[in-house]
């Protein structure tokens, strides 16, 4: 009886593993065909690249930058190692913006599950991607189109393409970018097209000549007293700048003026030029993102303040940076700089008063800015806090 029943389990064994026998076989057959046909694939790819081989070479420009209205000539230069058949080669000079970034759903945010309340997991379906788009320029030229066999040797096609005079400079950042590149084809019938890049460097020069200067002066008024309600004076903080327009290089001077009727310590005065690269959405809906980067800061140390107030410079240079730039609708690159003022004292709840001014950072500097020192200058609204 024992004997039967080892018997008996041997067959069953037996029987199990001859049924999962042809699974296991198509299996291996499969994962056999498949790594054949992607090595040959992986074969044919590599003498396709090895068959032809594009160079592009710009004999305009200076190390591959150009300025809006130039243009921008060189040679595509095509070598075929055999004889194949080529239907057209074509080259194509295009630029794009885009903006691209993900946020919160907010709508969504209080329908969160237990997991998710308990342990701050994220949940990627909860997210939204705002994208925008912007084409500045595309010109495409064929450069040979033959339909034909075409034997084995080198062929250059020389190219010139001018830029228009309203597109933005480059520009790469960490939610989006404007980017110029020319783009070689060399198309084949029924064939996979062999397809080579070149990226190429816009940059624009910002005259101050020709944009709206003037000196501005911004003041800031914070009221003071123990509770909201009980004011017991005020505290006026006035920043003037010669020019509202600069460049890297020159020394902002800036002028503060502190006036307040009680007896307060400064403890810091900071000056900070700041850049606000500005983000343009247009998917799912309109949507602007605004990045902050502080250029460069100066930070002085504080004074007892008398009694009536006080004056203070202060200066800072300008590093070498992207002048302003307005011209993508995408992406927009502007300036501002802020004078923060730490107060040492109980009578504020808030004890910073911050002004803030734009300005104008470009590339070709004022012909004579002592002029713009004479006239009057231009007040921006009081603000009250």
């Amino acid at each position: 009886m024992l004997m039967l029943c080892s018997a008996e389990r041997r067959t069953q064994t037996t029987w199990r593993q001859s049924s999962q026998h042809p699974r296991a076989f198509y299996l291996r057959r499969s994962v056999y065909i498949l790594g054949c046909f992607r090595a040959q694939c992986i074969r044919y790819e590599l003498s396709f690249s090895m068959t032809i081989k594009i160079e592009i070479v710009l004999t305009s420009g200076s190390d591959g930058t150009f300025y809006p209205g130039q243009e921008v000539s060189g040679e595509v230069l095509v070598v075929l190692t055999k004889t194949i058949k080529v239907s057209r080669i074509k080259l194509a000079v295009y630029g794009i913006g885009v903006a691209e970034w993900s946020e919160p759903n907010v709508e969504n945010a209080r329908f969160l599950n237990l997991e998710q309340f308990l342990f701050q997991t994220s949940n990627d379906a909860s997210n939204v991607a705002y994208f925008g788009k912007e084409r500045y320029m595309y010109s495409e030229l064929i450069l040979c189109k033959v339909n034909d066999f075409v034997p084995a040797g080198g062929y250059t096609y020389g190219f010139a393409c001018p830029l228009p005079e309203n597109i933005p400079a480059s520009f790469e950042g960490t939610d989006g970018y404007i980017r110029y590149t020319i783009l070689a084809t060399v198309e084949r019938p029924w064939k996979q097209s062999k397809i080579f890049t070149q990226n190429f460097q816009i940059s624009r020069h910002l005259d101050l000549n020709n944009e709206s200067l003037f000196p501005i002066k911004a003041e800031h008024t914070k009221s003071i007293g123990c509770w909201p309600c009980l004011s017991t004076g005020h505290l006026s903080l006035s920043v003037q700048l010669p020019s509202n327009g600069f460049v890297p290089g020159q020394i902002i001077s800036t002028h503060i003026q502190v006036h307040c009727r009680r007896n307060i310590k400064i403890r810091s005065v900071t000056t900070v030029l700041i850049q606000r690269t500005i983000y343009n959405a247009r998917t799912p809906k309109p949507r602007q993102r605004i990045e902050n980067q502080v250029v460069c800061k100066n930070v002085s140390a504080g004074i007892r303040m008398p009694e009536g107030g006080a004056v203070a410079e202060d200066q800072l240079q300008v590093p070498w940076m992207l002048p302003t730039s307005c011209n993508s609708k995408i992406i927009k690159i502007c300036y501002e700089l802020k004078v923060a003022l730490e107060l040492d004292t109980c009578f504020l709840q808030d004890p910073h008063a911050i002004v803030t001014i734009p300005v104008v950072i470009g590339t070709v500097a004022e012909r004579d800015a002592s002029e713009l020192s004479e006239c009057e200058s231009i007040q921006l609204w009081p603000s009250k806090t």
